[in-house]
């Protein structure tokens, strides 16, 4: 009997696992670089090819916050990220727009300089697009056993009112990553998913998942969406595409579906949002 409860403890950390890493992307700096080499970057684009791997820099908004992430601040330095923000502004205003490989350089060497150690080798959550995010809903109606036609419903249910909707959405979060049934939300996963937020937000979301725990303590799929709907909220959906269409997850209420077919991108008149 010992041998046996033993056995699930290990059988519930595997699945725990094992579902947490279905459709993440992980990158180091370091793995970024080398593909980037691999690539034939010169060295002059290699720092805006590291940081378009990790997802990063956009050539119309810079480089983004949560690339900060691949940093280890100071405990003490408390004035950091003003530092960084003030040398990002001032090398936007003598950058030459069409220039992206030195402007990306620059933005890097801002947070070399300015920002803290650098850490090359571990590997960090990148964003995920609106093309993988599409594959997540369509493997997850799948494998929850959804016809086209039903998808279609579910899709249109904005409110969250079908039990059926409420579940693929908890399979969406934990095939992408942000969550799983023991640990909940992953806020620093959402942090680059958000594109940042306030130092204050950890401590006001945590309060909230506690409040949501207790109101929906069995009921796993509406655990999940009412935890992610309420305590990140409008944050998560409005933000992550972080100035950068390409990275839309619906576009003018439309949610995108690939076309497996053709690897076109289909356009449905549904207004669900999975983030």
């Amino acid at each position: 009997m010992q041998r046996f409860g033993i056995f699930l403890v290990l059988l519930a950390l595997t699945t725990i696992a094992f579902c947490d890493h279905h459709k993440i992307v992980l990158k180091s700096l370091q793995r970024a670089s080398r593909e980037c080499t691999l690539y034939g970057t010169t060295d002059q684009c290699l720092a805006r090819c590291t940081t378009l791997i990790t997802r990063d820099w956009n050539d119309t908004v810079g480089i983004l916050s949560v690339y900060d992430r691949f940093y280890k601040p100071d405990p003490s330095d408390r004035c950091n990220s003003n530092r960084t923000q003030r040398c990002l502004h001032a090398q936007e205003l003598t950058a030459t727009p069409d220039r992206v490989c030195l402007r990306a350089s620059e933005a890097v060497q801002c947070y070399l300089d300015q920002f803290g150690q650098v850490i090359q080798d571990e590997p960090k959550f990148v964003r995920t697009t609106a093309l993988q995010k599409q594959q997540i809903i369509k493997d997850c109606g799948a494998m929850l056993g959804h016809s086209e036609e039903r998808m279609q419903e579910l899709l249109a249910d904005s409110e969250y009112l079908l039990q059926e909707t409420r579940c693929l959405f908890r399979c969406y979060q934990i095939r992408s990553g942000m969550y799983n049934d023991v640990q909940g939300l992953n806020m620093e996963r959402f942090y680059v998913a958000c594109g940042g937020y306030e130092d204050d937000f950890n401590q006001s979301a945590a309060q909230c998942i506690a409040d949501v725990r207790n109101v929906v303590p069995c009921d796993k799929c509406t655990l999940a969406q009412r935890m992610t709907m309420e305590c990140i909220g409008n944050r998560y959906d409005q933000t992550i595409t972080n100035g950068d269409s390409t990275n839309r997850a619906t576009d003018n209420g439309k949610i995108i579906v690939i076309n497996q077919a053709n690897q076109n991108v289909d356009y449905v008149n549904n207004t669900l949002n999975f983030g």
